[in-house]
């Protein structure tokens, strides 16, 4: 937004019981020297050992600098930027993306994105992650390449967690997370696929469970792993203005009034 912005990152204890104390700051330079926020947070088990900041204070449309520290080491430096106020849009750029398949793809899209300089954002509009189990869905020469964790289709939490995991440790996503602030919807992939309020196709009630709690543990995990700013509601369908140039509306049009698909 104008004033602020979410920042994430994650960290690995070597104790999966233990609570960790993570710091941050927000900085106008890349050394983090020129500090305007800083602080605390503390994460443990329940979250899967996420941080989630949403940094408030900062100044309309001005690029800024964050980063982590934990266990005495300290995270990436990433970059973000503030949405502009009134007058000061003069134009605005963005990269566009969707559907990544771990098991179809190397990610390139989103290494050339990683090293652009003239974006205001990175706009994912879904299908962040894939549901399906090793080896059923994408290129068949990539299955023993880009094998993903569990090995069975997600259902469970602990599944969607671990799968978040894979992809998040692909290099080339790892960098345009660093690089760019991220605007992102879900599809259906990150719960089951042709999803609707009521159920998927790919999900079976006699050997998945009930489809509500699926849903549910699809959405949880996806507001721990993505850098999108929390609700009550975990609602993704927001608005996020431009100055007077652009309003920029998020529509969920897959978990919330879609009615099962017409065979």
């Amino acid at each position: 937004l104008e004033d602020r912005v979410v920042i994430w990152t994650r960290v690995t204890p070597e104790e999966m019981d233990a609570t960790v104390d993570v710091s941050w700051k927000v900085a106008t330079d890349p050394l983090l020297e020129q500090v305007v926020q800083s602080g605390n947070f503390t994460t443990d088990a329940s979250r899967d050992y996420t941080v989630k900041v949403d940094v408030t204070g900062l100044e309309p449309g001005n690029t800024y600098y964050y980063g982590f520290s934990a266990f005495g080491a300290n995270s990436l430096t990433g970059r973000t930027k503030t949405t502009p106020t009134g007058e000061l849009a003069t134009h605005l750029k963005f990269g566009v993306v969707s559907c990544s398949n771990y098991q179809a793809g190397y990610f390139n899209a989103y290494g050339r994105l990683a090293e652009r300089n003239d974006l205001d954002a990175i706009l994912h509009l879904g299908d962040y992650i894939y549901e399906y189990a090793n080896s059923v869905y994408g290129a068949d020469s990539l299955f023993d390449v880009r094998e993903m964790e569990p090995a069975n289709e997600i259902v469970s939490v602990a599944d969607y967690r671990a799968r978040y995991s894979t992809y998040r440790l692909d290099t080339n996503l790892i960098r345009v997370h660093q690089q760019h602030p991220f605007i992102t919807v879900w599809d259906d992939h990150e719960t089951a696929n042709d999803a609707y309020k009521d159920g998927a196709e790919n999900h079976d009630p006699e050997t998945e469970g009930d489809w509500e709690t699926r849903k549910a543990n699809g959405k949880q995990v996806y507001f721990e792993w993505m850098p999108i700013r929390d609700n009550e509601d975990q609602r993704v369908y927001r608005k996020i203005s431009y100055g007077n140039l652009m309003d920029l509306i998020m529509l969920d049009t897959r978990l919330e009034g879609r009615e099962k698909q017409v065979d």
